[in-house]
């Protein structure tokens, strides 16, 4: 075994490779475990990720998936569960499902109380139609979102007799354009969260959905989270085992790299699009066994211009100090 160290952007530092020049050798897919992650996929949408376990999969086959650009990997989950908030699903639903062409429905609004889904909002079709609905959430068969209506009203009244007076389909309060994550199912809306959410894409089946506490929790998988062995060093971390990827200028083979939060008092805190900022407010350190553990700090750290510790002993120290 060959270890060849390089810098990247100050702290990320490592590519791995087997055996002599020229001789490939197989390795088992690349595999990714990711647990009290707050990721920010956008600006204004943020995913909850509790516990996570699935593949780091490249979109072009034949591809080494390339984390600085989302667009380049999906993860293949297997099991875990993930929120979302109300201000992230509205976000989500306004800017990406309604955020092409003119919108069916103006001032929409997504509240998640009483564990069901709530919607207001007003038609834009013949008439300006203010509405109401509010239901069930469940997984269809196919490992979607079924938002099952309970009721539908405008101006207090059931939406029905209204509609069918000035000729409107159910179809017309949440018609948007295929391939945005939404549709109508009779009265009820199908949200496929692989559609709706911008990359990096999850793809997986949702076998059970609720809400809780203001939030929109789906579970992936009907098989219990099994973390990756050997176990990560921390726990709130993204971690990888397995073939290949690509970060910065640099490609590791028969990947062993965990990314670990510097504050493990509360979630990590991660920017896609932010995370070389990250990582030259961060350092790595390269394992015996060859694997890398890189120390990242949180990213609203470092948007709202808070102290970053940049060794080891700062980092003890500030936690230290959040302790106290």
């Amino acid at each position: 075994m060959k270890i060849l160290t390089l810098p990247l952007a100050g702290s990320l530092a490592l590519a791995a490779f087997s055996g002599d020049a020229g001789v490939a050798k197989s390795s088992p897919p690349l595999q990714v475990e990711i647990r009290n992650v707050a990721l920010h996929v956008t600006e204004d949408v943020t995913v909850q990720i509790r516990n996570l376990r699935g593949r780091f999969l490249p979109v072009r086959e034949g591809d080494i998936p390339f984390f600085d650009d989302p667009n380049s990997y999906v993860v293949d989950v297997e099991a875990g569960e993930v929120a979302m908030d109300e201000a992230s699903l509205n976000a989500l639903v306004n800017n990406h499902a309604f955020g092409h062409g003119k919108k069916p429905i103006r001032n929409l609004e997504l509240k998640l109380e009483d564990g069901m889904l709530k919607q207001e909002g007003v038609l834009d079709k013949k008439i300006d139609l203010p509405f109401k609905t509010k239901g069930a959430v469940e997984p269809t068969p196919d490992g979607k979102i079924r938002v099952h209506a309970k009721s539908i009203k405008s101006l207090g009244l059931p939406v029905k007799p209204l509609m069918k007076l000035f000729g409107i389909e159910m179809d017309d309060l949440l018609k948007v354009e295929p391939g945005h994550g939404l549709t109508v199912d009779d009265n009820d809306l199908i949200i496929d969260p692989q559609l709706m959410l911008p990359p990096p894409r999850m793809r997986g089946r949702i076998t059970s959905v609720r809400v809780e506490d203001g939030q929109l929790i789906q579970v992936f998988g009907s098989v219990p989270f099994r973390p990756l062995q050997p176990l990560a060093s921390s726990k709130n971390h993204f971690y990888w085992r397995g073939d290949a990827l690509r970060f910065g200028r640099l490609t590791m083979k028969n990947v062993q790299l965990e990314l670990i939060d510097q504050d493990a008092s509360d979630v990590f805190d991660f920017s896609v699009a932010g995370y070389n900022r990250m990582l030259v407010a961060g350092y790595s350190k390269t394992m015996p066994d060859g694997s890398l553990r890189t120390y990242l700090p949180d990213f609203a750290d470092l948007a709202n211009g808070g102290p970053v510790a940049h060794t080891p002993a700062e980092v003890a120290k500030a936690r230290r100090a959040s302790r106290d």
